[in-house]
């Protein structure tokens, strides 16, 4: 036995052609086919009928004339030297075929006249380099059924797994083989004559100009692999050679076109991941990887599902999707666009779409919106106040009344929404109302977020109407949530010195208070520090403040706020309220005068990529049917845990006033903090909807969030408020940084302010 047929050939990658009219491959033949393990597979008649049948297209045969013309077929040769044999040791099998001539010619009968003999003939002559075997499988498999080249080169360095049989043409007993052996031992099974060179280790450097050049240039090369230090070496490989380059995606048959053999001055990825050095990208987690795949891929141009899933990668998934029908697919549209091309057909650099869900759009189910609980705007001009408003002994100026609302207005508020209306009577008394069409939100339980906002402004109107030696009282108004008239402030005299009052040397912090969520590195406050700014807290009240550290408590109420996220964003008015409040940029933000300026969010660039992705509804719509989104529970971990410390302002009791005096204490903090170089960031969003879930049977959330949302709030009270006995109303958390990259913009007085 020449050659064995188990053992030493059942690694080797390339099917063994031989000649019987070589006497030594004569031999081998014999050898393999008395070998009893070894399968015979002899059908060479019937593919000389297929050749005959070939050659006289019209002819309607009778059994007997083809018999009659197999004879002369073959004529004096006999039928076992004809043509060549093929040994293929992986799988245990010898098959008798025609010589490659013949072989391409029946093979491709059925391409005529959608690829004609000329164009079957050039194609022959064409290479082609395709890096990635997943998606690149089926690219190569396609072009090998088609013949459309006459060389594929492949590389990968990867072998197949379980998970990747959801898209491989491959089974169980191939798992642990390489994914470029796998590819050619197919091809090799359905055309033993392409030339396949194959590149084990991948494209690294040092391969690379071997894998363009050696053999010939490429004409054409295709990039599906996952490795963007790699995607991008092959583009400059491709346009420094001028080569042309196409990639598929797999996610709404998108398909890049870089014709870098006609343009090469071409910018890579069309230029949408703009200047990058290849270094950069080598070895990149799945999380960093994402908001560089968004930049090539573009956020808008993704699937709902693609979105969704790349926010659930590390959470529930441990990689992008791909499904066989998509991967397919994208074997298709790059196997017919790359045929036409190396025909030199005008094919155009850009980026194509075959999206099936548009061609073949199904019908989605809509949410019935419930707009009556939605709050009417109102005439406040109209606003009838109450009559028994006692006169302010002193009037205040236009340019005295513009400047005191002005700093009040600097006050913070949720989603930074200032819910304020201010109305100057004509007896000189100051009216605060809550403009209930800014303020409606999940978050404003019982405008419990409005009334912290409320506290903070009135708290600022006390500190600087002191400074500018104004004395004056303020008189709470509301006795019962969801009333709307809230204070009123009375005016008693004007001094030409400021005036000593509590916490005076706060007034300074007042137009330089702001949020800051830049995470640095955690740095521990001085003790002194926060001492005094839980002193303040101890000031008022019915007021009590917890403060917080260590790790192991910041790691827990990082779990507790990253799930209260999602579940805020899985809730239908949660989410809509979030991106009402969003300002996708500085135009939008100035323009508004109000919300939240992306930039002051301070987001790394895989948290940038995230909110770009929620962005979408349908992403958030999917997440909802299918109970995922976890991925969004993650987005202000690093918010939490390199906190120096996390506040927590709680009242004995939870009603209008009390959550008053809360927003006057928060704003006490705010301000100190500030002073002493404490970056100072609200996370009290999961606080609002603790009280809703725990008070209101309707709260919009399903009864399963509702079990979810409870287990973290026992949670919470493992950190604050462990016996459960007082009201928690709002969370700061405190931390050294950097000054913020922006500051939130406010609204032109005028339009929170009437004067009667």
């Amino acid at each position: 036995m020449l050659i064995p047929a188990k053992s030493a050939l059942v690694d080797q990658v390339y099917p063994l052609i031989l000649d019987p009219t070589n006497p030594i491959d004569k031999e081998k033949i014999k050898g393999l086919i008395d070998d009893p393990q070894i399968t015979v597979v002899d059908q060479i008649d019937n593919q000389a009928v297929d050749l005959v049948k070939a050659a006289e297209p019209g002819t309607n045969f009778t059994q007997e004339q083809l018999t009659e013309k197999l004879d002369e077929f073959f004529g004096t040769t006999n039928r076992e030297d004809y043509g060549n044999w093929v040994y293929y040791p992986w799988k245990y099998s010898i098959v008798h075929l025609l010589p490659e001539e013949e072989f391409v010619k029946v093979r491709t009968l059925r391409n005529n006249y959608k690829i004609t003999p000329q164009e079957q003939a050039e194609l022959a002559q064409k290479k082609v380099g395709i890096v990635g075997l997943s998606v690149g499988q089926s690219i190569a498999l396609v072009m090998a059924l088609e013949r459309s080249c006459g060389e594929l080169r492949l590389a990968d360095f990867d072998t197949l797994e379980l998970s990747n049989l959801n898209r491989l043409r491959a089974g169980v007993t191939s798992l642990g083989t390489e994914k470029v052996v796998i590819a050619a031992r197919e091809i090799s099974e359905l055309d033993p004559y392409l030339k396949l060179t194959l590149y084990r280790e991948g494209i690294t450097k040092e391969s690379i100009d071997d894998f363009f050049e050696k053999g010939g240039m490429l004409d054409l090369i295709v990039d599906e692999c996952d490795s963007l230090d790699i995607k991008v070496l092959l583009r400059e490989k491709a346009r420094s050679k001028k080569v042309s380059l196409m990639m598929e995606t797999s996610d709404r048959g998108m398909l890049d076109i870089e014709r870098y053999d006609i343009e090469p001055n071409r910018p890579l990825f069309h230029g949408y991941l703009g200047e990058v050095n290849v270094q950069s990208l080598s070895n990149l987690t799945n999380k960093q990887k994402v908001p560089m795949v968004l930049k090539i891929t573009g956020e808008d141009t993704l699937s709902t599902r693609m979105k969704a899933s790349l926010l659930e990668v590390t959470q529930s998934i441990t990689s992008w999707p791909q499904l066989a029908s998509a991967v397919f697919l994208g074997g298709a549209s790059v196997g017919h666009v790359a045929r036409k091309f190396l025909l030199g057909e005008s094919v155009q650099s850009g980026r194509y779409y075959v999206d099936l869900d548009e061609l073949v759009p199904v019908p989605k189910a809509t949410r019935n919106s419930d707009s009556s609980n939605q709050p009417v705007t109102r005439d406040w001009s109209a606003v009838q106040l109450p009559e028994s408003s006692l006169e302010s002994p002193y009037k205040l100026d236009k340019i005295e009344l513009e400047q005191l609302i002005r700093l009040a207005n600097l006050a913070p508020s949720g989603g930074n929404c200032q819910p304020w209306k201010w109305i100057m009577d004509q007896k000189g008394v100051l009216h605060l109302f809550e403009d209930k069409v800014l303020s409606h939100s999940l978050l404003d339980y019982k405008s419990s977020g409005s009334l912290l906002a409320f506290g903070a402004a009135l708290e600022t109107i006390r500190l600087a109407g002191a400074d500018m030696g104004l004395e004056l009282e303020i008189d709470f108004k509301i006795t019962e949530f969801d009333q709307d008239y809230i204070a009123q402030v009375r005016f008693l005299s004007k001094s030409s010195q400021s005036l000593k009052v509590p916490f005076a040397s706060l007034t300074e912090a007042i137009p330089l208070r702001c949020t800051n969520r830049k995470n640095g590195p955690k740095v521990a406050l001085k003790q002194e520090d926060l001492e005094l700014l839980t002193s303040i807290g101890a000031s008022e009240s019915g007021i009590e403040l917890e403060l917080i550290s260590s790790d192991t408590e910041l790691k827990l109420l990082a779990k507790v706020i990253g799930g209260m996220d999602r579940y805020r964003l899985l809730h239908e008015q949660g989410y809509s309220d979030f991106m009402n409040e969003i300002r996708w940029s500085d135009e939008e933000a100035k323009s508004t005068g109000d919300g939240i300026d992306i930039a002051t969010l301070e987001m790394d660039p895989s948290a940038r990529a995230a909110m770009g992705l929620v962005r979408d509804p349908g992403t958030v719509e999917f997440f909802r049917k299918q109970d995922l989104g976890f991925g969004l529970s993650k987005i202000s971990d690093d918010t939490v845990l390199t906190s120096s410390a996390v506040l927590m302002i709680q009242s004995e009791q939870y009603d209008p006033v009390s959550i008053l005096k809360a927003g006057m204490t928060l704003q006490r903090i705010w301000l100190q903090a500030n002073l002493l170089g404490i970056s100072v960031q609200p996370i009290s969003a999961s606080l609002f909807i603790f009280h809703r879930v725990e008070n209101e049977e309707e709260s919009g959330f399903t009864k399963e969030e509702k079990a979810g949302i409870l287990e973290l709030k026992k949670d919470l009270n493992q950190i604050f408020n462990k016996d459960n006995q007082r009201n928690e109303i709002f969370m700061i958390r405190l931390n050294k940084a950097d000054e913020p990259s922006m500051r939130s913009y406010r609204r032109d007085v005028w339009e929170s302010l009437i004067v009667l």
